[in-house]
């Protein structure tokens, strides 16, 4: 791992977050995907401690309070931009639980709207959601979503 770690609390507990690196050809560290990986530290059972150092540039930091505002349920995974259409009279919990979303267009009764989150910890909130919430982009996501709630309606069938 690479870069300046950072522990954040999500009680009741702590995560560390740091990106991921592999050597290249010419034997520099680069990053192995573009997010972070999120470690529970009670979960931790061992580490070793390299001889090497680095810096990073203040430009390249790791900007926790961003990736805090679009991840879920601490699963990372590559960013992506969502729509989703709210059935109900008052959004303001989905803005709440996603500080990256934007209401789009109001309707009698629903609303559209767009965030940034990180990976597929949206789709377990998503889901907690019911009949209140569908997908409209990414398709990927909808497609998800209508395989794991069919899924889940076979248990019950």
């Amino acid at each position: 791992m690479v870069g300046l770690p950072t522990i954040n609390d999500e009680r009741p507990y702590f995560y560390l977050n740091a990106y991921i690196v592999e050597k290249d050809v010419s034997g520099k560290y680069k990053h192995k995907y573009d997010y972070p990986a999120v470690f529970r530290i009670d979960r931790i059972k061992g580490y070793t401690p390299l001889k090497e150092t680095f810096s990073v540039p203040y430009a390249n930091r790791f900007e926790e309070g961003e990736f805090r505002n679009r991840v879920q349920f601490m699963y990372p995974g590559d960013l992506q931009r969502i729509s989703l259409k709210y059935f109900g009279d008052n959004p303001e919990p989905i803005l709440d639980r996603l500080p990256t979303a934007r209401v789009v267009e109001r309707y009698d009764h629903e609303c559209v709207i767009d965030a940034e989150v990180y990976g597929k910890g949206i789709i377990m909130w998503l889901l907690s959601q019911g009949e209140h919430i569908e997908v409209i982009k990414p398709e990927s996501m909808r497609a998800e979503m209508r395989r794991s709630l069919e899924a889940t309606l076979k248990n019950y069938i």
